[in-house]
C-alpha cells in the first residue's frame, strides 16, 4: 500500500481507499485504473509542430504574392514611363525643326504607335524637301522667290527670315530712290517693320524740309536774277545777288562777293558775242532744315542752259548744266555749283 494525493482536496490518502476520507469524493478502483490506463488514448496529438509548419507555407504564399504585385506594379509603371517618354517626344518631333530630332525620334521609338511614326516620317520629308527649298531661294536671292518660297511653305521656320529680306530689298529700293514717294510705298507694304521708323523719320524729315509756294517763287527769282545779271554782264546786279562772303562758290569755301563777278568773267571768252543762260522746268527747292534755326536756308535744284553766240563756230554753242544753289532768308546766294551734263 502507498499513499496518494486526492485529486479534490489534496490530503493525502491510501490507494486502496474507495472514497476519500476528507472530502468523500470516490476514487477508482485499481480495476477500473487499469481498464482506464487500457483504453486508448483519445487525446489529441500535439499541435506544436503542424502550427509551425502552417505559419512558414503562409508566409511564403505571402511572399510570392507580394512579390508577383511588384513585378506586375513595375511593368505597369515601366510602361506607363516609356508611353509618357515616347509623347514626350513625338510631341517635341512634330514641332521641332531640326531634321536630326525627327531622325532620333524614329530611331528610338521603332515601336512606337504607327500613326505618330508616320506623322514624323511625313514631317521629316516635308522639312527636307523645305530645307531644299530654302537653299534654293537663297541662291536666287531675288524678291520673287523668296515670296513664292513663303507661298509654298506658309508656316515654316524660315518664313520670317524670307519676310525680312523682302522688307530689306524693298526698303533698299526707298533708299535708291531717295524720295517721299519711295518712302511712302516702303511703309504701306512694311508698316510693322523694325525699319518702319526710320523711313517715317525720312518722311518727316522730307515733309519739314518743303519749301512752301512762297519760299520756291523767291529762290527761283534770286537764281534768275543772277543768270540775268550774267546774261548782261552787270557786276551790279550780280553783287546784289549774292552774300558778302559766301559758304561755297564753285566749290570755294568762305568765297567773296568778288568770285562771282571772276566766274562771270571769265565765262566771256573773246570769241563770245552774246550770251543767254535759261532755267528749265525740272526747277526743285527745299529748306535746308539740317542742323540749322529757323528761318532755314532754301536749296534749289534745277538745271540751266547757255546758249551761245560766238565768232568761231566750232566751237559749243549749246551746254546745259545741273546747278545747285543755296539761298538765305534774305534772298542771298550763300553756295553756288554747277556741273556741266551736256
Amino acid at each position: 500500500m502507498s499513499l496518494i494525493l486526492c485529486p479534490e482536496c489534496g490530503h493525502q490518502i491510501s490507494d486502496q481507499a474507495v472514497t476519500c476520507p476528507y472530502c468523500g469524493i470516490k476514487m477508482h478502483t485499481e480495476e477500473e485504473n487499469t481498464v482506464v490506463s487500457e483504453q486508448p488514448s483519445t487525446e489529441p496529438a500535439p499541435l506544436s509542430q503542424p502550427p509551425k509548419r502552417n505559419k512558414s507555407m503562409i508566409w511564403l504564399l505571402a511572399f510570392i504574392v507580394a512579390l508577383a504585385l511588384c513585378i506586375v506594379a513595375y511593368m505597369c509603371w515601366s510602361n506607363a514611363a516609356e508611353e509618357k517618354l515616347e509623347m514626350q517626344r513625338y510631341e517635341e518631333a512634330m514641332l521641332s525643326t531640326n531634321i536630326q530630332d525627327l531622325k532620333d525620334y524614329l530611331v528610338q521609338f521603332n515601336d512606337a504607335p504607327q500613326e505618330h511614326r508616320d506623322s514624323v516620317s511625313a514631317r521629316l520629308n516635308l522639312l527636307t524637301e523645305e530645307d531644299a527649298d530654302w537653299a534654293n531661294t537663297i541662291a536666287k536671292g531675288a524678291r520673287n522667290a523668296l515670296e513664292a518660297f513663303i507661298k509654298a511653305h506658309p508656316k515654316s521656320l524660315h518664313r520670317g527670315e524670307a519676310e525680312d529680306l523682302i522688307d530689306s530689298i524693298d526698303f533698299s529700293v526707298a533708299v535708291r530712290k531717295g524720295t517721299a514717294e519711295a518712302y511712302a510705298e516702303y511703309l504701306k507694304m512694311h508698316s510693322e517693320s523694325r525699319r518702319a521708323a526710320e523711313a517715317q523719320e525720312f518722311l518727316d524729315n522730307k515733309k519739314a524740309s518743303e519749301a512752301t509756294a512762297e519760299e520756291k517763287a523767291m529762290a527761283r527769282d534770286v537764281c534768275r536774277r543772277f543768270l540775268q545779271a550774267v546774261n548782261a554782264r552787270n557786276e551790279e546786279k550780280l553783287l546784289g545777288t549774292v552774300s558778302d562772303v559766301m559758304a561755297s562758290f564753285l566749290g570755294h569755301n568762305n568765297a567773296s562777293k568778288q568770285e562771282a563777278v571772276q566766274f562771270m568773267n571769265k565765262l566771256y571768252k573773246e570769241d563770245i558775242t552774246n550770251m543767254n543762260w535759261y532755267i528749265l522746268d525740272d526747277f526743285k527747292a527745299e529748306k535746308n532744315v539740317e542742323g540749322s534755326a529757323a528761318p532755314a536756308n532754301i536749296t534749289a535744284h534745277f538745271t540751266a542752259e547757255q546758249k551761245i553766240e560766238r565768232t568761231d563756230e566750232s566751237k559749243e554753242k549749246d551746254v546745259k548744266y545741273a546747278v545747285t544753289v543755296e539761298i538765305t532768308p534774305d534772298s542771298k546766294i550763300t553756295k553756288f555749283n554747277l556741273r556741266k551734263i551736256q
